[in-house]
């Protein structure tokens, strides 16, 4: 792991007005919105979560979506630009250079899930426990791993042109039947058996596990390993052979 390079690139990524609309201003509106829209004030879920507790992890979940999404827009600009090309001509190896990548997509996710948080707990009511914020936030965050995997490899597989419209239609593709923007709690049952395909949904049974007795957590882990091992994988083989080229 190369550190100059990863405070490098996060640098870059923070001067982005794009990554600090998508991932630190749109996950904390949309908060707002669907509290007024479901009503937060008392309600609860069939599983006993208060609606402004489950809105505000169904935002973590976003926050922690999108910021790796947005990485691999980048992976498929430098490679349109010819940057990845000069870095092979320097001493950063492709393992590091993968590695750094997916640590940035997980690192830049941080701003808008403390975001979410802190609006949940000021404005919305959301009371925790501090076990209970680090087990929402933290398991919500390592659980953004096969959705950084998901950014590589859009971004090595896609070019300039198509990669903007692949991101976003994935972002809307797991927020509507993700369990994301639509509250798991709340979808018919058709729905559900959706969700329950997408890496969203268990991303989002892990945020929740804190507060459930009976939530799935060893099936969420199970699922979301799988996606990174795939999603690795395929990430792995695109770099190899754009690198043969």
């Amino acid at each position: 792991m190369n550190t100059r390079y990863l405070v490098l690139e996060l640098r870059r990524l923070l001067r982005s007005s794009r990554f600090l609309i998508f991932t630190l201003a749109m996950p904390a509106v949309l908060l707002l919105v669907f509290t007024g829209l479901y009503g937060g004030a008392g309600a609860t879920f069939p599983n006993g979560i208060p609606v402004s507790t489950g809105l505000m992890i169904n935002m973590a979940t976003y926050a922690a979506m999108t910021a790796p999404l947005f990485t691999g827009t980048r992976v498929a600009t430098e490679r349109g630009t010819g940057w990845q090309r000069q870095l092979r001509l320097t001493p950063l190896s492709s393992t590091a250079y993968l590695l750094t990548k997916g640590l940035t997509a997980l690192l830049i996710a941080v701003p808008g899930l403390v975001l979410v948080g802190a609006i949940g707990a000021l404005v919305e009511g959301v009371r925790l426990s501090a076990g209970q914020w680090l087990g929402v936030l933290g398991g919500v965050w390592l659980a953004a791993i096969p959705v950084a995997m998901l950014g590589l490899a859009i971004g090595l597989l896609a070019n300039q042109d198509t990669v903007q419209p692949v991101g976003s239609g994935l972002m809307m593709l797991f927020g509507l039947l993700g369990g994301v923007w639509v509250p798991a709690e709340a979808a018919p049952d058709w729905m559900l058996g959706i969700m329950r395909v997408m890496p969203t949904y268990w991303m989002n049974q892990v945020a929740k596990a804190p507060l459930l007795a009976d939530a799935a957590l060893g099936r969420a882990v199970l699922v979301l390993a799988g996606w990174t091992v795939l999603l690795g994988l395929v990430g792995a083989w695109r770099f190899r052979t754009a690198t043969a080229r």
